[in-house]
């Protein structure tokens, strides 16, 4: 995302442009900005009322620090410093295409050119603002890296950007079991799935930037077939290695010294983030802190009250677990930030989820059911739809996904909000464009294990090859902290059947 920052004034106020990206909105532009949704709109009343469209210029009025919080990595080119620095916006016509630029701007090779251009790799479009270099003479890769940036989402230049990536993936595919249709050949088409995904990934990736081979080697999900793959395939060999599946080989894995070179995939083992590898599966742990910190947010907004017919209704957060010696840890260790919960602690026979009917009718409670039995969830809600109090729900993708809890239940609840980690909305362009591309290559619909075998290359070559720090897939986000574990979670609240997104 480039933003252009001009040292105009309009009457006596200093602004800054910004050119709208794809992602923004009115509350994401003003709060990177430190400013609220009001000024903003104020200061483009020409605009008021219509949606925005990627190209668009707001202005933005001039705070104490005018550089956007989550953008300080970016370059910021002035209408002054573009003569200087020898660059000025362009917006693409029709008939443009990235190559014919490239090669008209002076670029040696395309990477160059998508160094400057990100977007252009992926949302080519007529209109689509890109930033043209108009120095004299030929732009080589020493030049462009001295001034250029990469994706809006990314959190860092990397200095180790290649053209070349080296894939090994370490699936377990069971063949000499299929024949047999054992217990652990019903693994394999799983494995397979995954395997299709990363390789239509890696087809679309490869282009006149990059190069992107890859090695598959079949696991067996057993000690001796690692070790023996290993062998066969020293790690140093390769950029990126993805896989082992299944937790007892990630930790086996993690021994090895080109550890930080393994991404595990899909295991949810919590181990695992103490490990020195990357980790593209979301730990529970991080979806309850986007809960705490949306909760937070709320009340600092001043929604901690509610109007009733007799006042006002306050708000206070209700922790619901089964009283175990491990919960009762967790629960002082992820909710300690909450002033005075209310906590109920079950024991068997649950008796004391009946105190739920109970609950003060004033209040309005931020309900936490801190536990993954699908009996124990259920049991909590029939109790609290038995009272009068009202509450809103929040929950964690680990706690409902996959785990019983139907939509029938989320659609008897007045309020319930969720942090995914991943999401699938099959009604989006790139969705639909990713099932078309997938029919066309194994003549197949494409299963959530096909999806995510394509999500995970794409972010990790990206990584490699653009220095992408956030991404988001067809089903899965990512957001690595600097142990290279994924954080990404986005918040989504159950409106019509459907869970829409309500974070930017």
């Amino acid at each position: 995302m480039f933003v252009l920052l001009l040292t105009s004034t309009a009457q006596g106020q200093i602004f800054t442009e910004h050119i709208v990206v794809k992602g923004n909105t009115l509350y994401s532009i003003s709060k990177s900005y430190g400013i609220t949704v009001e000024a903003l709109q104020e200061a483009n009343l020409q605009n008021s009322g219509t949606p925005l469209s990627i190209g668009d210029t707001l202005l933005i009025p001039a705070v104490d620090n005018p550089v956007p919080i989550e953008e300080v990595q970016q370059p910021q080119i002035t209408a002054a410093a573009t003569e200087e620095s020898g660059y000025e916006m362009y917006k693409v016509k029709k008939g443009d295409s990235p190559a014919d630029l490239a090669k008209e701007w002076g670029f040696t090779n395309m990477r160059a050119f998508y160094r400057l251009n990100p977007d252009a790799r992926s949302d080519w479009k007529k209109g689509m603002i890109l930033v043209k270099p108009v120095l004299s003479g030929t732009l080589d890769q020493s030049t462009i890296d001295s001034v250029s940036t990469i994706d809006s989402t990314d959190t860092a230049v990397s200095t180790e950007l290649i053209d070349e990536v080296k894939i090994l993936g370490l699936l377990p595919f069971f063949l000499k079991d299929y024949i047999n249709q054992t217990p652990l050949a019903k693994r394999s088409p799983l494995a397979l799935s995954f395997r299709q995904g990363m390789e239509l990934a890696i087809e679309e990736l490869n282009d006149s930037t990059r190069s992107i081979s890859v090695t598959f080697a079949d696991t067996y999900n057993q000690t001796d077939s690692l070790r023996l793959v290993i062998e066969r395939n020293p790690l140093d060999s390769f950029n990126l290695i993805v896989g082992p599946l299944y937790s007892k080989r990630v930790l086996e894995i993690s021994k090895y010294t080109q550890a930080n070179k393994v991404v595990s995939p899909l295991s949810k083992n919590s181990d695992i983030n103490a490990l020195p590898l990357q980790n593209s599966s979301v730990a529970e742990e991080y979806q309850w802190q986007a809960i705490i910190d949306f909760i937070q947010e709320r009340r600092e907004q001043g929604e901690v009250l509610l109007p009733v017919a007799n006042g006002l209704r306050t708000h206070q957060t209700l922790i619901v677990a089964q009283s175990k010696e491990e919960t009762d840890t967790a629960i002082n260790r992820i909710f300690s930030v909450f002033d005075n919960p209310q906590l109920i602690k079950v024991t068997e026979g649950w008796k004391e989820n009946e105190r739920l009917a109970f609950l003060d009718s004033m209040v309005h409670y931020d309900l936490i059911i801190y536990d993954n039995d699908p009996a124990f969830m259920l049991d909590v809600l029939r109790n609290l739809r038995a009272g009068t109090a009202s509450y809103t729900w929040y929950t964690v993708g680990h706690q409902i996904v996959d785990n019983g809890i139907t939509q029938d239940n989320f659609t008897r609840e007045k309020d319930v909000m969720c942090a995914f980690s991943s999401y699938i909305d099959y009604r989006s362009e790139a969705a639909m464009t990713m099932v078309q591309s997938f029919r066309e290559k194994f003549g197949a619909q494409p299963n959530d294990y096909a999806i995510k075998g394509y999500d995970v290359a794409q972010f990790y070559v990206r990584k490699l090859t653009e220095g992408t720090g956030e991404y988001r897939g067809i089903s899965l986000g990512f957001k690595p902290n600097e142990q290279g574990k994924n954080t990404y979670t986005e918040l989504r609240v159950f409106q019509d059947l459907e869970w829409r997104k309500i974070n930017p």
